[in-house]
């Protein structure tokens, strides 16, 4: 028999033993009235539906804080019962303390609504996961109304008496106190209905009954209730005991929310296990195997420490185990990562092959071009060859020399280091409308080690002031880049400074600059000082002002 069919035998079975016993006491209660054992034969009977429901919250539940709350609620429905059990085998004929004693229906219907609802707060969180701290306040006007209710013979806010009815007797009639609490229990359990019903949601092709199960709870409560309220609580014959028809209610819908997936739960699928193709399985803090898939590498004492404390342990290249703590245990699972190394190793040779070939800058931008075809982007990698089309041009003329000194392959890396980090900038912008700051100051550094490697002296000063625009970002790479092919890549030293403002200090050029205008709105302001040349890069109204 599968897990589900066996829950919901467990839940008919429980069912079945609460009508029972509920009729054997009516049965009892009418025909031997004298009977001694009918009270703790009924409490017995609920102590062990309880304990079983306790027994489900320990086991299937796997949320810790929603594992407490829903135990504080099953704690407070068996405190009841046993006050319910005390009334009936010892508190028959002692008419003021069974009246006294049935004030305690009200903590009940007060507190078991507030634990599920914290319960219910939980559903679908992490163990470290903690509801705000203002719901907890809802304790506070719990906590009154439990004392207004326990000392309603002194101001009789929740019963109030009829005088010419002798006293004491066990007819409860309604004042405002009880329906504060019957407003308070609906409200509860309607927002915990809501809670429920937002977190897991409803799909369109699910069925009618099971979209409506979270609002079974409120409406099964309200109609099991109309009779008693009806009848000040004192009825003839009832089916099943109102104190104990309204907790099993509840408990009856957190068992359909289980049953139906609107609570994961822990259900120790054993298939789920023996098929998984991440070797799964669970150990027990000594490390003995509670449950495990087929594949499962058997876990020794020293790979167990080893997991226990990194988390994670390679046994081979290409498999990595992961272990995380459970309830009673650990989790321990594998990845395969041969496929990645495979991968990597492919990676290596292509880029070794690259550099042999002296084409891994063409190499570089077809590989990116290779991956922004999966995503549908190749119109932005056609714009961006064209923007560093000059660039490769240079590099083909230098390439295409019958040998190559020293020189031109530094020029070849300034120029490949341009076009990468130029199209990288690129590629931020095009994808995130925005380039970081660190990504420009990245590029600039990585452009003043290769004008090093030149022979020109670089210093950079990268010291923003405000927020630099991405255009902007790109016009100073593009600027750099332009005065380094004006000046033939003969310079004695460059200063570029990032701050206020935007400026590259040159010396060492035989080249003259003038101010001119670029594309996009911005302009190249050159101002002549000793040995060379200070070179403004402003946004064209700037350039006619200065």
């Amino acid at each position: 028999m599968g897990e589900r069919k066996k829950f919901v035998v467990r839940i008919f079975v429980a069912a079945a033993l609460l009508f029972a016993v509920s009729g054997y006491r009516q049965l009892s209660m009418r025909y031997l009235p004298e009977d001694f054992l009918r009270p703790y034969l009924v409490w017995a009977v609920y102590m062990l539906l309880l304990f079983g429901w306790q027994y489900t919250i320990s086991t299937k539940i796997t949320q810790k804080s929603m594992r407490i709350h829903l135990t504080a609620q099953n704690i407070v429905s068996i405190l009841y019962l046993t006050v319910r059990f005390v009334q009936d085998a010892f508190l028959y004929v002692n008419i003021p303390w069974m009246r006294f004693t049935g004030y305690f229906i009200n903590i009940a219907a007060i507190f078991i609504p507030l634990f599920g609802l914290y319960g219910a707060f939980y559903l679908g969180k992490a163990d470290d996961y903690r509801i705000s701290k203002k719901w907890y306040l809802l304790l506070i006007p719990a906590c009154l109304l439990s004392v207004l209710a326990l000392t309603n013979d002194l101001h009789h806010f929740f019963y109030y008496i009829i005088p010419e009815e002798s006293q004491p007797n066990l007819y409860f009639h309604p004042h405002i106190g009880t329906y504060i609490v019957y407003i308070w229990g609906l409200s509860i359990i309607s927002y915990q209905v809501y809670v429920i019903y937002r977190r897991n949601g409803t799909a369109k092709s699910d069925s009618l009954y099971r979209k409506l199960i979270p609002f079974y709870e409120p409406i099964l409560l309200l109609l099991f209730s109309i009779p008693y309220a009806a009848t000040a609580y004192v009825v003839r014959f009832e089916l099943v005991e109102y104190s104990a028809g309204l907790i099993f209610i509840l408990v009856l819908c957190w068992q359909l929310y289980i049953l139906t997936g609107l609570i994961p739960v822990n259900t120790q699928y054993e298939e789920v296990f023996r098929r998984s193709t991440v070797a799964m399985q669970i150990l027990s803090p000594s490390g003995e195997t509670i449950a495990a898939s087929e594949n499962a590498a058997e876990i020794t004492p020293a790979i167990l420490e080893a997991l226990k404390r990194e988390q994670q342990f390679s046994s081979t290249e290409d498999i990595t185990m992961h272990l995380h703590p459970v309830l009673g245990g650990y989790m321990i699972w594998q990845t395969e990562l041969s496929q990645i190394n495979h991968a990597l190793r492919e990676l290596q040779r292509l880029n070794a092959k690259l550099k042999e070939e002296q084409d891994l800058l063409a190499q570089e931008i077809r590989i990116q071009s290779d991956e922004a075809s999966v995503q549908a982007r190749n119109d932005i990698y056609d714009s961006l060859s064209s923007e560093v089309a000059g660039q490769l041009t240079l590099l083909t003329e230098l390439l295409s020399k019958e040998s190559l000194s020293e020189n031109d392959w530094d020029r070849i890396c300034l120029i490949g280091t341009y076009i990468k980090r130029f199209s990288n900038l690129r590629l931020t912008y095009q994808e995130q409308q925005m380039i970081p700051m660190g990504d420009l100051a990245l590029s600039l550094q990585d452009m003043a080690k290769c004008m090093k490697n030149v022979g020109i002296r670089t210093s950079l000063d990268f010291c923003p002031t405000s927020y630099l625009e991405p255009e902007f970002i790109l016009f100073i790479m593009k600027a750099l880049e332009s005065i380094l092919e004006e000046a033939d890549f003969r310079l004695v030293s460059t200063a570029i400074q990032i701050g206020s403002t935007v400026s590259f200090e040159i010396t060492g050029t035989a080249c003259e600059f003038v101010s001119h205008s670029l594309e996009g709105g911005y302009g190249l302001q050159a101002e002549k000082i000793q040995a060379g040349y200070r070179l403004l890069l402003l946004q064209e109204r700037e350039v006619v002002q200065s």
